[in-house]
Order: structure tokens, then sequence, then C-alpha cells
């Protein structure tokens, strides 16, 4: 079990793993952190990188991006004026180079193009695209493609942005996630949290809807056939699981009581 403390402020605490620079030290500065969405603080964004001494990529809608812009003005000027924002005024006591922070006003996705909601027109690129250019970016050889820490926090988008996660083939190591919903009482936020989980992550700590996620490669999706008609209608992970635990079990229907 990895020990956890906590990044963000006292009143907004978000999960991380205790020994974080340890983790991340082979790869130090050339760690690659993405953050998408933000919540009501920029702090827990800030901790990381500054922690691990990364650049920090932030993705978001235009109007947030601007706040992320004014962080960018304060970490060069390292002083607050009349004009600076509740948001960026924790900038002012980070060591982050300005240069670390790197922003856009987009939402990763599987493709480049747009998304209209209620009017408005949102950028989309793709993680792929996203990815490789960082990698360049930081001088990592070519064809080093890797993510090795997502952030995701308070997106309205999450099921989009999690889902071309995986289908372009990353996996952070680290994985955090605000929550609009706690996934115990959201069908959205449940279908991604239960699909973390059968694909292999493990959840190692929880602060609120704040949840970090660690990945172990254990993809339980692969244990079994999808390929098999059910005969009782039975779930064939759920099926194989009980006949590796009950030999005796094979043809029986189980069914699991749903949790409360």
């Amino acid at each position: 079990m990895l020990s956890t403390t906590t990044i963000g402020t006292k009143e907004e605490p978000y999960p991380m793993i205790a020994n974080i620079w340890d983790f991340f030290s082979e790869k130090g500065t050339k760690t690659v952190f993405f953050s998408v969405g933000s919540g009501s603080t920029c702090v827990p964004d800030l901790d990381f990188a500054e922690t691990i001494g990364c650049p920090l990529v932030k993705l978001d809608l235009p109007s947030v991006t601007e706040k992320w812009n004014e962080i960018k003005d304060l970490l060069k000027a390292r002083k607050l004026s009349e004009t600076t924002t509740e948001f960026a005024k924790p900038a002012a006591r980070k060591w982050v180079l300005p240069k670390n922070l790197i922003t856009e006003a987009c939402i990763p996705a599987l493709y480049n193009g747009t998304l209209e909601v209620d009017g408005a027109q949102i950028k989309t690129r793709s993680w792929l695209d996203l990815v490789k250019e960082h990698c360049a970016r930081i001088g990592l050889p070519d064809g080093e493609l890797r993510l090795d820490a997502v952030k995701i926090d308070s997106c309205p988008f999450t099921s989009l942005v999690l889902d071309s996660l995986w289908q372009s083939g990353f996996r952070p190591s680290v994985l955090l996630i605000n929550w609009i919903e706690s996934p115990d009482t959201s069908n959205s936020s449940l279908l991604c949290a239960g699909n973390l989980q059968m694909m292999g992550y493990a959840l190692v700590g929880k602060e609120g809807n704040r949840f970090l996620y660690y990945y172990t490669d254990t993809n339980y999706y692969e244990t079994c056939s999808w390929e098999q008609p059910a005969k009782r209608f039975e779930n064939p992970f759920v099926s194989n699981l009980a006949r590796s635990i009950y030999p005796g079990s094979q043809g029986a229907s189980i069914h699991f009581p749903l949790a409360k």
C-alpha cells in the first residue's frame, strides 16, 4: 500500500503519494505532467510542479486559461499588485519557473477539432499531438512519448478526456481526479471510476471528491473472454472470478447485491 499525504490548501486538500519526489526523482525536470480543468484553487497544480521541478501543462477553457496566464505573469514579477485576483495570489509563494507553466485554451481529446457546447465553440486537441509537442519541448529523445502524471479537476468533460486518454494509448502512473459528482452518486462518474479500476488503476487516496489513482498494470478486462454469449445473462468477468474461487460453480447463475 502506498503512503499518502495531501497537497493544496488545508480547506481543499488533494491526496498525493507521500514520497512523490522519490517516485519521480529519476525523471525529475523531464517528468511529464498535464493538468486539465481547474477547481477553486491553483495550489495543488503548483505544489506538484514545485516539488518535482517539472513543467506544468495546463489545459482549460479560454476563460480559465486567462487566470493561469495571470499566474504566469505573477511568477515572473514575484509580487502582488492591486489587481491580482484571489485565484492567482497563492502563486506568489510558489517557486515555479514562469517558463515551466505552459497554458493552452483547449480540451484534450482523441482528435483535433471543436466541441459546440451551448452555442460556444471549444477547441479540442489530440492527446497524441499535445504529448508529442511537450516531449519535444523538454528534450526527450525522438520517439519517447509518455505521460507520467495527469490531474483532472472539476472538468465537465471528464468522461471524454479519460476515454480519449485510454484510446490514445497513454497510462500515466499517477492520476488525480476531482470528480464533479461522487462515483457512488452519479452514473457518469460511476462508469468512469469503475472503468479506471477495471483497467489497472488502484484508488490509493481520497479527500472528498478528490481521488488519487495509481497505475498497477493489472487489466481485469483481459482475464476473461468478452465473445462468449451468456446463457443466463451472467457477466463473464464475474463468472470467471467465481469459477477461480469456487471451481464447482461452473454454469451457476451468480448475482451480487448493489452497493448501498
